[in-house]
């Protein structure tokens, strides 16, 4: 099925919403959105369906680590977060910039040494490593709008932002009952 609009089509309507969106933002008081993911884990399988609002990710591991193989595992989930805001937060500054782009894949890749999240050895990193991305693109943007569009990537993705300034996080433990 062809997609109902081009690329540059919605560049043009996200340009119009964001505008939009900014001045609902410049008129009211600074209050930050509460953002929320639950995962209530499937006995007998071990699967991870992950609920924020009203859409569910299935988040599994391989059979190596008791799963089924039947969604992506949370380190993979990750990237997966980084490569959507990347690609969201590259399609917002197209769009404020009216840059003519047709195409955008955004690829995220890095390592993960299972012996240091299984404990199997001190010396290996328990996070993801070498984490790279690549922005492809097609269209008549130059490479002086696209290198200027990283720049600005780099300093207002979120999720990616998270990643390279972690932030404090707290944690608790609770007792369910019966």
């Amino acid at each position: 099925m062809a997609p109902i609009w081009s690329l540059r089509e919605f560049l043009v309507r996200k340009r119009e919403a964001l505008s939009a969106f900014r001045s609902r933002l410049r008129d009211q008081p600074p209050s930050p959105v509460t953002l929320r993911a639950t995962v209530t884990v499937a006995a007998g399988t071990g699967l991870r369906p992950v609920r924020v609002r009203d859409h569910t990710v299935i988040s599994d591991s391989g059979p190596a680590l008791g799963g089924y193989d039947l969604g992506p595992n949370a380190p993979e989930l990750l990237l997966a977060a980084m490569a959507s805001c990347i690609a969201h937060s590259a399609l917002a500054i197209a769009a404020d910039r009216d840059l003519a782009i047709d195409d955008l894949q955004v690829e995220v890749s890095g390592q993960i040494d299972y012996r240091g999240a299984l404990a199997v050895s001190a010396d290996a990193p328990v996070a993801p490593i070498s984490l790279h991305y690549t922005i492809k693109y097609r269209g008549e943007a130059t490479d002086a709008e696209m290198t200027a569009l990283q720049a600005d990537l780099e300093r207002l993705c979120p999720v990616l932002l998270a990643v390279l300034q972690p932030q404090p996080l707290s944690g608790q433990v609770q007792r369910l009952e019966a």
